[in-house]
């Protein structure tokens, strides 16, 4: 059996987890990250990020390791997931839950062991009989971690410890779904013109309008959006360094953001 740190701080630096949390490039990447480190931290036979899309019923699900049955027995979860205490508390409580949960706070082992989710899912798939969960709803997108066990249930210090963590896996997950994103659209804005047209004659000009720019701002929104660094926006427009800082200070102020990732979404989601 795969023991947890039961102490009183973590296995790691927490500078080390986090920043290995906030590192993370994509979507992928995050998930990967954070499992990785979930199951480090706390141990359990099962680990596992879900996602679920609550507009259009899509779903993901990620696993900290390879169970052969997972594929098959998933969609048991869903049959039952009405059934698991913690995933409801957390879409009745509507983002005001901060604590990770126990399925003990709310239910009894017996009456656990008796339902169908344990019975068709956690049974199965690792005899999953004490759980511990964070997790958030964003919009429309559930978004929560589980780490299991067989054997005995978390404690109190291991309740805090993943506590601690919630806000900063929240954050770390927006990160890397806004830079997942902005990967999607730069793809897609770098695709070929459409016959018979000039790509970018007025993009500077649009910029210009659309957010109250200078024409030098808009270029260096246009430049930075296309995911080049200060140096390269430098090189690119013929300007100095510390010229391209001041302008993107201009633009983060005008644009209402803080980060280049925000930045570049507001133009690439507008167009």
């Amino acid at each position: 059996m795969n023991h947890p740190a039961a102490v009183t701080e973590f296995v790691r630096p927490l500078s080390g987890i986090l920043l290995d949390l906030y590192s993370a490039e994509n979507l992928e990447d995050f998930r990967k990250r954070a499992l990785s480190m979930v199951k480090q931290e706390f141990g359990g036979e099962l680990t596992c990020h879900n996602e679920i899309n609550l507009a259009n019923g899509d779903s993901l699900s990620a696993l900290s390791d390879t169970i052969s049955a997972f594929p098959v027995l998933r969609p048991a979860f869903f049959e039952h997931v009405e059934q698991h205490p913690s995933v409801q508390h957390i879409l009745k409580a509507n983002g005001s839950v901060t604590t990770a949960l126990k399925t003990s706070d709310f239910v009894s082992q017996r009456r656990w062991r008796n339902s169908g989710l344990y019975a068709d899912f956690y049974k199965p798939l690792a005899d999953v009989r004490f759980q511990l969960t964070i997790g958030q709803r964003i919009g429309d997108q559930l978004i929560f971690f589980a780490v299991s066990r067989r054997h005995r249930d978390f404690s109190e210090n291991e309740r805090a410890l993943l506590t601690g963590l919630r806000p900063h896996f929240i954050q770390a997950y927006r990160n890397a779904a806004a830079r997942s994103e902005l990967a999607r659209l730069r793809a897609e804005s770098a695709a070929p013109p459409e016959s018979g047209s000039v790509d970018g004659e007025a993009a500077a000009f649009a910029l210009m309008t659309r957010f109250g720019l200078s024409r030098r701002e808009s270029e260096v929104l246009k430049t930075m959006a296309a995911g080049k660094t200060n140096e390269e926006i430098a090189r690119t427009l013929g300007i100095s360094l510390s010229t391209v800082k001041t302008r993107i200070e201009g633009i983060f102020r005008r644009l209402g953001v803080t980060t280049r990732t925000a930045a570049a979404l507001r133009v690439l989601r507008d167009n």
